[in-house]
């Protein structure tokens, strides 16, 4: 209780994202549960060898004081071990996981033992005057564990405004957060998972009593065990029920949208009365996506240039049961449409539903003047969270429809080869960086990449971590560059500019680039020196486990809220100078007017999606829904 009431006062320091009461009440919550699930699993461990030392291996029940007193003792050697074992693995760049484990080890045994000793401690005074009172006090009904916990909290949160306040600046716009209510909403969150850990403890202690019956010692001895089954059983409830979730939402990714009920009338997609590739196979991402491609009027009405046709190829997870044949069907559909008689194929991995950013596609066929064409491969139904699973199969579809791809370029005369170029997103930018893993900037250029542009790349790419962080033979890093934004671009000198062929773009508050495991056992790079931060990162944030892994997680949430129309260089949304990125990152030709032109039809025709797939049945029309009757915009107003 008393760590769990302490550790309070950070979850509400300032975060990459602003924080609404509800998200503001799940971290507390969060971390109020777990800071008590860990100190009570530390402390009965500590119990349990003070009953070991008192009773050794018989049946006798160890005084409850007399365990006290010795639990204080063993406390005050834990509280040493832990900070010991923090100070002999001190943090370093690139350190091995388990260092961080093991200096994580250390902090919890100590922060735990420092609440088993101030509780202990306290009562041990409580109970000395109630002696001397003569029980005239009922002292010892006092919540000394919650008091002090609330009392440390208090402390720490005055210390954490005093510093925020020092910054200067800092404030964090939109942050409608009611602390009385968050707390309340928190304290009730964390009561409900209390409610579960205590049942999981009841368990405990009723496997442990079983256990102090038919094995030596009592049952404090055996209560650590009873837990790592009652959790063990907690985990095997948890993954079913995620299994269920999964299950569902697969389920519902198949489902065939009213505004996407029929086939698409241009002959250069998949899906088409003409493509090899079923309709219905191609799920709702799908669908959708090649649905929507940008009719050849619009285009020549934004360039001003005669145009062609747009291709799309995409296969869904339903289209062939294999890898390897919904590789050969993407070949036949290239084949088929002519997409390698096109000046340039655009490989793309979607993200974890089937999404293909449009922005960047259709920012592709503008400029191209629709000669061009976009492949693309889905390897999951869910969404990218729930998909990290499914990393291994992303990756391998995107190596398996490269190395096709290029197989069929080499069949080709040199000088009649389309540019070859990759496109990934948040999940989809993992599964394509790490299909070129321990092969740095080199893979990319044997593949017969000539360029890349990948957005909003989660933190667990092993591949962007390698060519970033590395001093590698393999790895070229004049080719290679990870920017905030367009102005970083702009600002590099212009032979270095010209050497660019592959782009990183990463925004600092974006919390899918931060978000991780680690960060429940280690500080992360971003969180260093408040000078060395990226933009967008407080110079006030502070790591402290747990609480960072849960504000980091959701910041990745409200990272990706976006409204349709209103693009913004924030969080996870890369809308507002990604049709720059695109025309730098693939060398396409286009004027500055163009250009300007292009980046108001693509928030026009985002907001023209949005209606048609709110619209009720019968109101929007089938196929590409009338988009090629829609108006040009010449002004591109």
């Amino acid at each position: 209780m008393f760590a769990a009431a302490a550790g309070t006062a950070m979850t509400f320091q300032r975060a990459l994202m602003p924080r609404n009461t509800s998200d503001q009440a799940i971290v507390t919550g969060a971390t109020m549960s777990l800071m008590y699930l860990a100190t009570s699993l530390v402390h009965d461990a500590i119990e349990s060898a003070a009953s070991w030392v008192l009773v050794g291996g018989s049946k006798r029940q160890a005084d409850d004081e007399l365990l006290r007193r010795v639990a204080v003792a063993a406390e005050v050697v834990a509280l040493g071990a832990g900070l010991a074992l923090q100070r002999a693995v001190p943090q370093r760049r690139d350190e091995p996981l388990q260092n961080a484990a093991a200096r994580a080890g250390g902090l919890w045994l100590s922060v735990s033992s420092f609440a088993g000793l101030a509780s202990g401690l306290t009562e041990e005074i409580i109970d000395s005057l109630h002696e001397r009172t003569g029980g005239r006090y009922h002292l010892n009904k006092v919540p000394v564990g919650l008091l002090g916990g609330m009392t440390f909290a208090a402390v720490r949160e005055f210390q954490r405004r005093r510093k925020e306040a020092a910054q200067g600046g800092e404030q964090q716009e939109n942050m409608d957060v009611s602390g009385a209510r968050s707390l309340a909403m928190g304290t009730g969150i964390g009561v409900g998972l209390t409610a579960l850990l205590l049942g999981n403890r009841l368990l405990s202690q009723s496997i442990g009593r079983v256990l102090g019956r038919v094995m030596p010692g009592d049952e404090r001895l055996w209560r650590p065990l009873g837990h790592a089954v009652s959790l063990g059983a907690l985990s095997a409830a948890l993954y079913y029920q995620w299994y269920r979730i999964t299950t569902q939402t697969e389920l519902g990714a198949g489902k065939i949208e009213a505004a996407f009920d029929a086939l698409p009338k241009s002959p250069f997609v998949s899906g088409s009365a003409e493509s090899l590739v079923p309709w219905q196979t191609l799920g709702r991402e799908g669908r959708r996506h090649v649905s929507t491609v940008l009719p050849k009027l619009w285009i020549e009405q934004i360039m001003g240039e005669p145009v062609i046709d747009p291709i799309r190829v995409y296969v869904g997870l339903d289209s062939a049961p294999t890898e390897e044949e919904r590789v050969n069907l993407a070949i036949q559909e290239m084949q088929r449409t002519g997409a390698f008689n096109r000046s340039l194929v655009l490989v793309t991995s979607p993200t974890g539903t089937g999404y293909v950013n449009y922005v960047a596609v259709e920012s592709v066929e503008y400029f191209t003047k629709g000669d061009c064409a976009t492949v693309s491969l889905q390897y999951s139904k869910r969404p990218s969270p729930l998909s990290l699973d499914r990393v291994w199969e992303g990756r391998k579809h995107f190596r398996l429809l490269l190395a096709a791809i290029r197989r069929r370029l080499y069949q080709m005369p040199p000088e009649r080869r389309p540019k070859l170029v990759v496109f990934g997103e948040s999940l989809g930018a993992h599964t394509s960086q790490d299909a070129f893993l321990h092969t740095g900037t080199q893979g990319l250029q044997d593949a017969g990449i000539e360029r890349g542009l990948w957005i909003g790349s989660p933190h667990l790419s092993k591949w962007k971590v390698q060519v970033m962080r590395s001093d590698r033979p393999d790895v070229e890093p004049c080719l290679i560059g990870e920017f905030n934004s367009f102005e970083d671009v702009e600002a590099m000198e212009p032979e270095a500019r010209s050497q660019l062929r592959y782009f990183l773009l990463t925004h600092g508050n974006d919390g899918v680039g931060h978000f991780g495991p680690d960060l429940l056992i280690q500080q992360p790079d971003w969180l260093g020196e408040p000078d060395t931060r990226p933009p967008g990162v407080p110079r006030s944030e502070k790591w402290i486990t747990p609480t960072t892994f849960f504000q980091t997680l959701l910041d990745m949430k409200n990272a990706m809220n976006v409204i349709p129309g209103e693009f913004d260089a924030n969080g996870h949304d890369y809308r507002a100078d990604l049709a720059r990125f695109v025309r730098e990152a693939y060398a396409l030709e286009c004027s500055d007017e163009q250009l300007e032109r292009v980046e108001g039809a693509l928030r026009r025709y985002e907001i023209l999606r949005k209606a048609r797939m709110e619209a009720r049945p019968g109101v929007e029309p089938s196929g590409n829904g009338g988009l090629e009757s829609a108006p040009g915009n010449k002004a591109g107003a």
